[in-house]
């Protein structure tokens, strides 16, 4: 993460939750909707970051997207970020965004890799633990990819849990490599 990515999300997030508490789950959503917008439109991005683009229109642009469709402090944000041509860093702010607003509800999202798709008791299972060890409430997001060949990888704030195959036939290796050597 970019410290213009801390700067800005924390701005945001500051503003939001000493002046906006009881609006702050509905602009989570909504920033999530505009990254999602900006990132389906690529086009969007280099208008924004076009010198030849006068600031006024680019600030044109944004009002006639959004105005009246996000909250006013949000527009606000998203006027800043063009105008100090930040409009590429929004998916990025948003990721730093979420994680605050996950720790400050006591949150947490966690990634489950497997080689194939899990039953329904293991990914309760899974996602108790996590809850018990994060001491957050936790979503799930599932994933399959066969190349792990079997087990699974958590990912979880940074942190990778790794009980793959995949990973142990590659610590086995190294271990004999060490050891024929």
């Amino acid at each position: 993460m970019a410290s213009v990515d801390k700067v800005y999300g924390d701005a945001l997030f500051t503003l939001v939750t000493d002046e906006a508490k009881g609006s702050l789950g509905e602009i989570f959503e909504q920033l999530k909707g505009v990254r999602d917008i900006f990132a389906d439109t690529p086009e969007l991005i280099k208008l924004l970051k076009a010198p030849t683009v006068s600031d006024a229109d680019k600030r044109a642009v944004i009002e006639e997207a959004f105005s009246g469709r996000v909250h006013e402090y949000l527009l606000n944000f998203l006027l800043v970020l063009t105008e100090n041509g930040r409009a590429d860093r929004l998916g990025s702010i948003t990721e730093y965004f979420t994680a605050l607003y996950n720790d400050y509800n006591g949150l947490a999202d966690v990634e489950v890799v497997s080689a194939a798709a899990l039953s329904d008791e293991t990914v309760e299972k899974i996602k108790q633990k996590m809850e018990q060890v994060t001491g957050k409430k936790v979503t799930l997001q599932l994933k399959t990819d066969p190349s792990i060949i079997g087990g699974v990888m958590i990912n979880c704030g940074g942190t990778r849990i790794d009980g793959s195959v995949r990973s142990r036939l590659e610590q086995l290796r190294g271990e004999i490599a060490g050891i024929i050597e």
